[in-house]
């Protein structure tokens, strides 16, 4: 049970299919609990590609995770190195600060 003064935050991670089982690794490994994985399509215009004159839209996997805020930056630096973010079309992660937190099992 996290400490009653313990502040949160969301780490969202959009990355390309087959990375989410890799991202909730991390983010267990780092300290935080589990996470909630959707899957989408990407709309980046820097990503539109075509097969025989039919768009391909890359499927992408978005992961939220609750993790207390104080391991975030490590957290972002792994998922950054790990899923390859800093290259063109291989998806982003952020945090958001959450106000108010309650159900987590860390």
């Amino acid at each position: 049970m996290p400490a009653k003064d313990t502040v949160f935050s969301l780490v969202v991670a959009i990355v390309n299919q087959g990375y989410s089982e890799e991202v909730i690794r991390i983010a267990q490994e780092s300290g935080a609990g589990g996470g909630t994985i959707m899957f989408g399509r990407g709309a980046s215009l820097r990503s539109k590609a075509t097969l025989l004159g039919i768009s391909i839209e890359p499927q992408k996997e978005v992961i939220y995770v609750v993790s207390p805020q104080d391991i975030v930056p490590e957290l972002l630096q792994k998922l950054n190195q790990a899923c390859s973010l800093d290259e063109p079309g291989a998806g982003l992660a952020f945090a958001l600060p959450l106000d108010a937190v309650t159900g987590l099992d860390l």
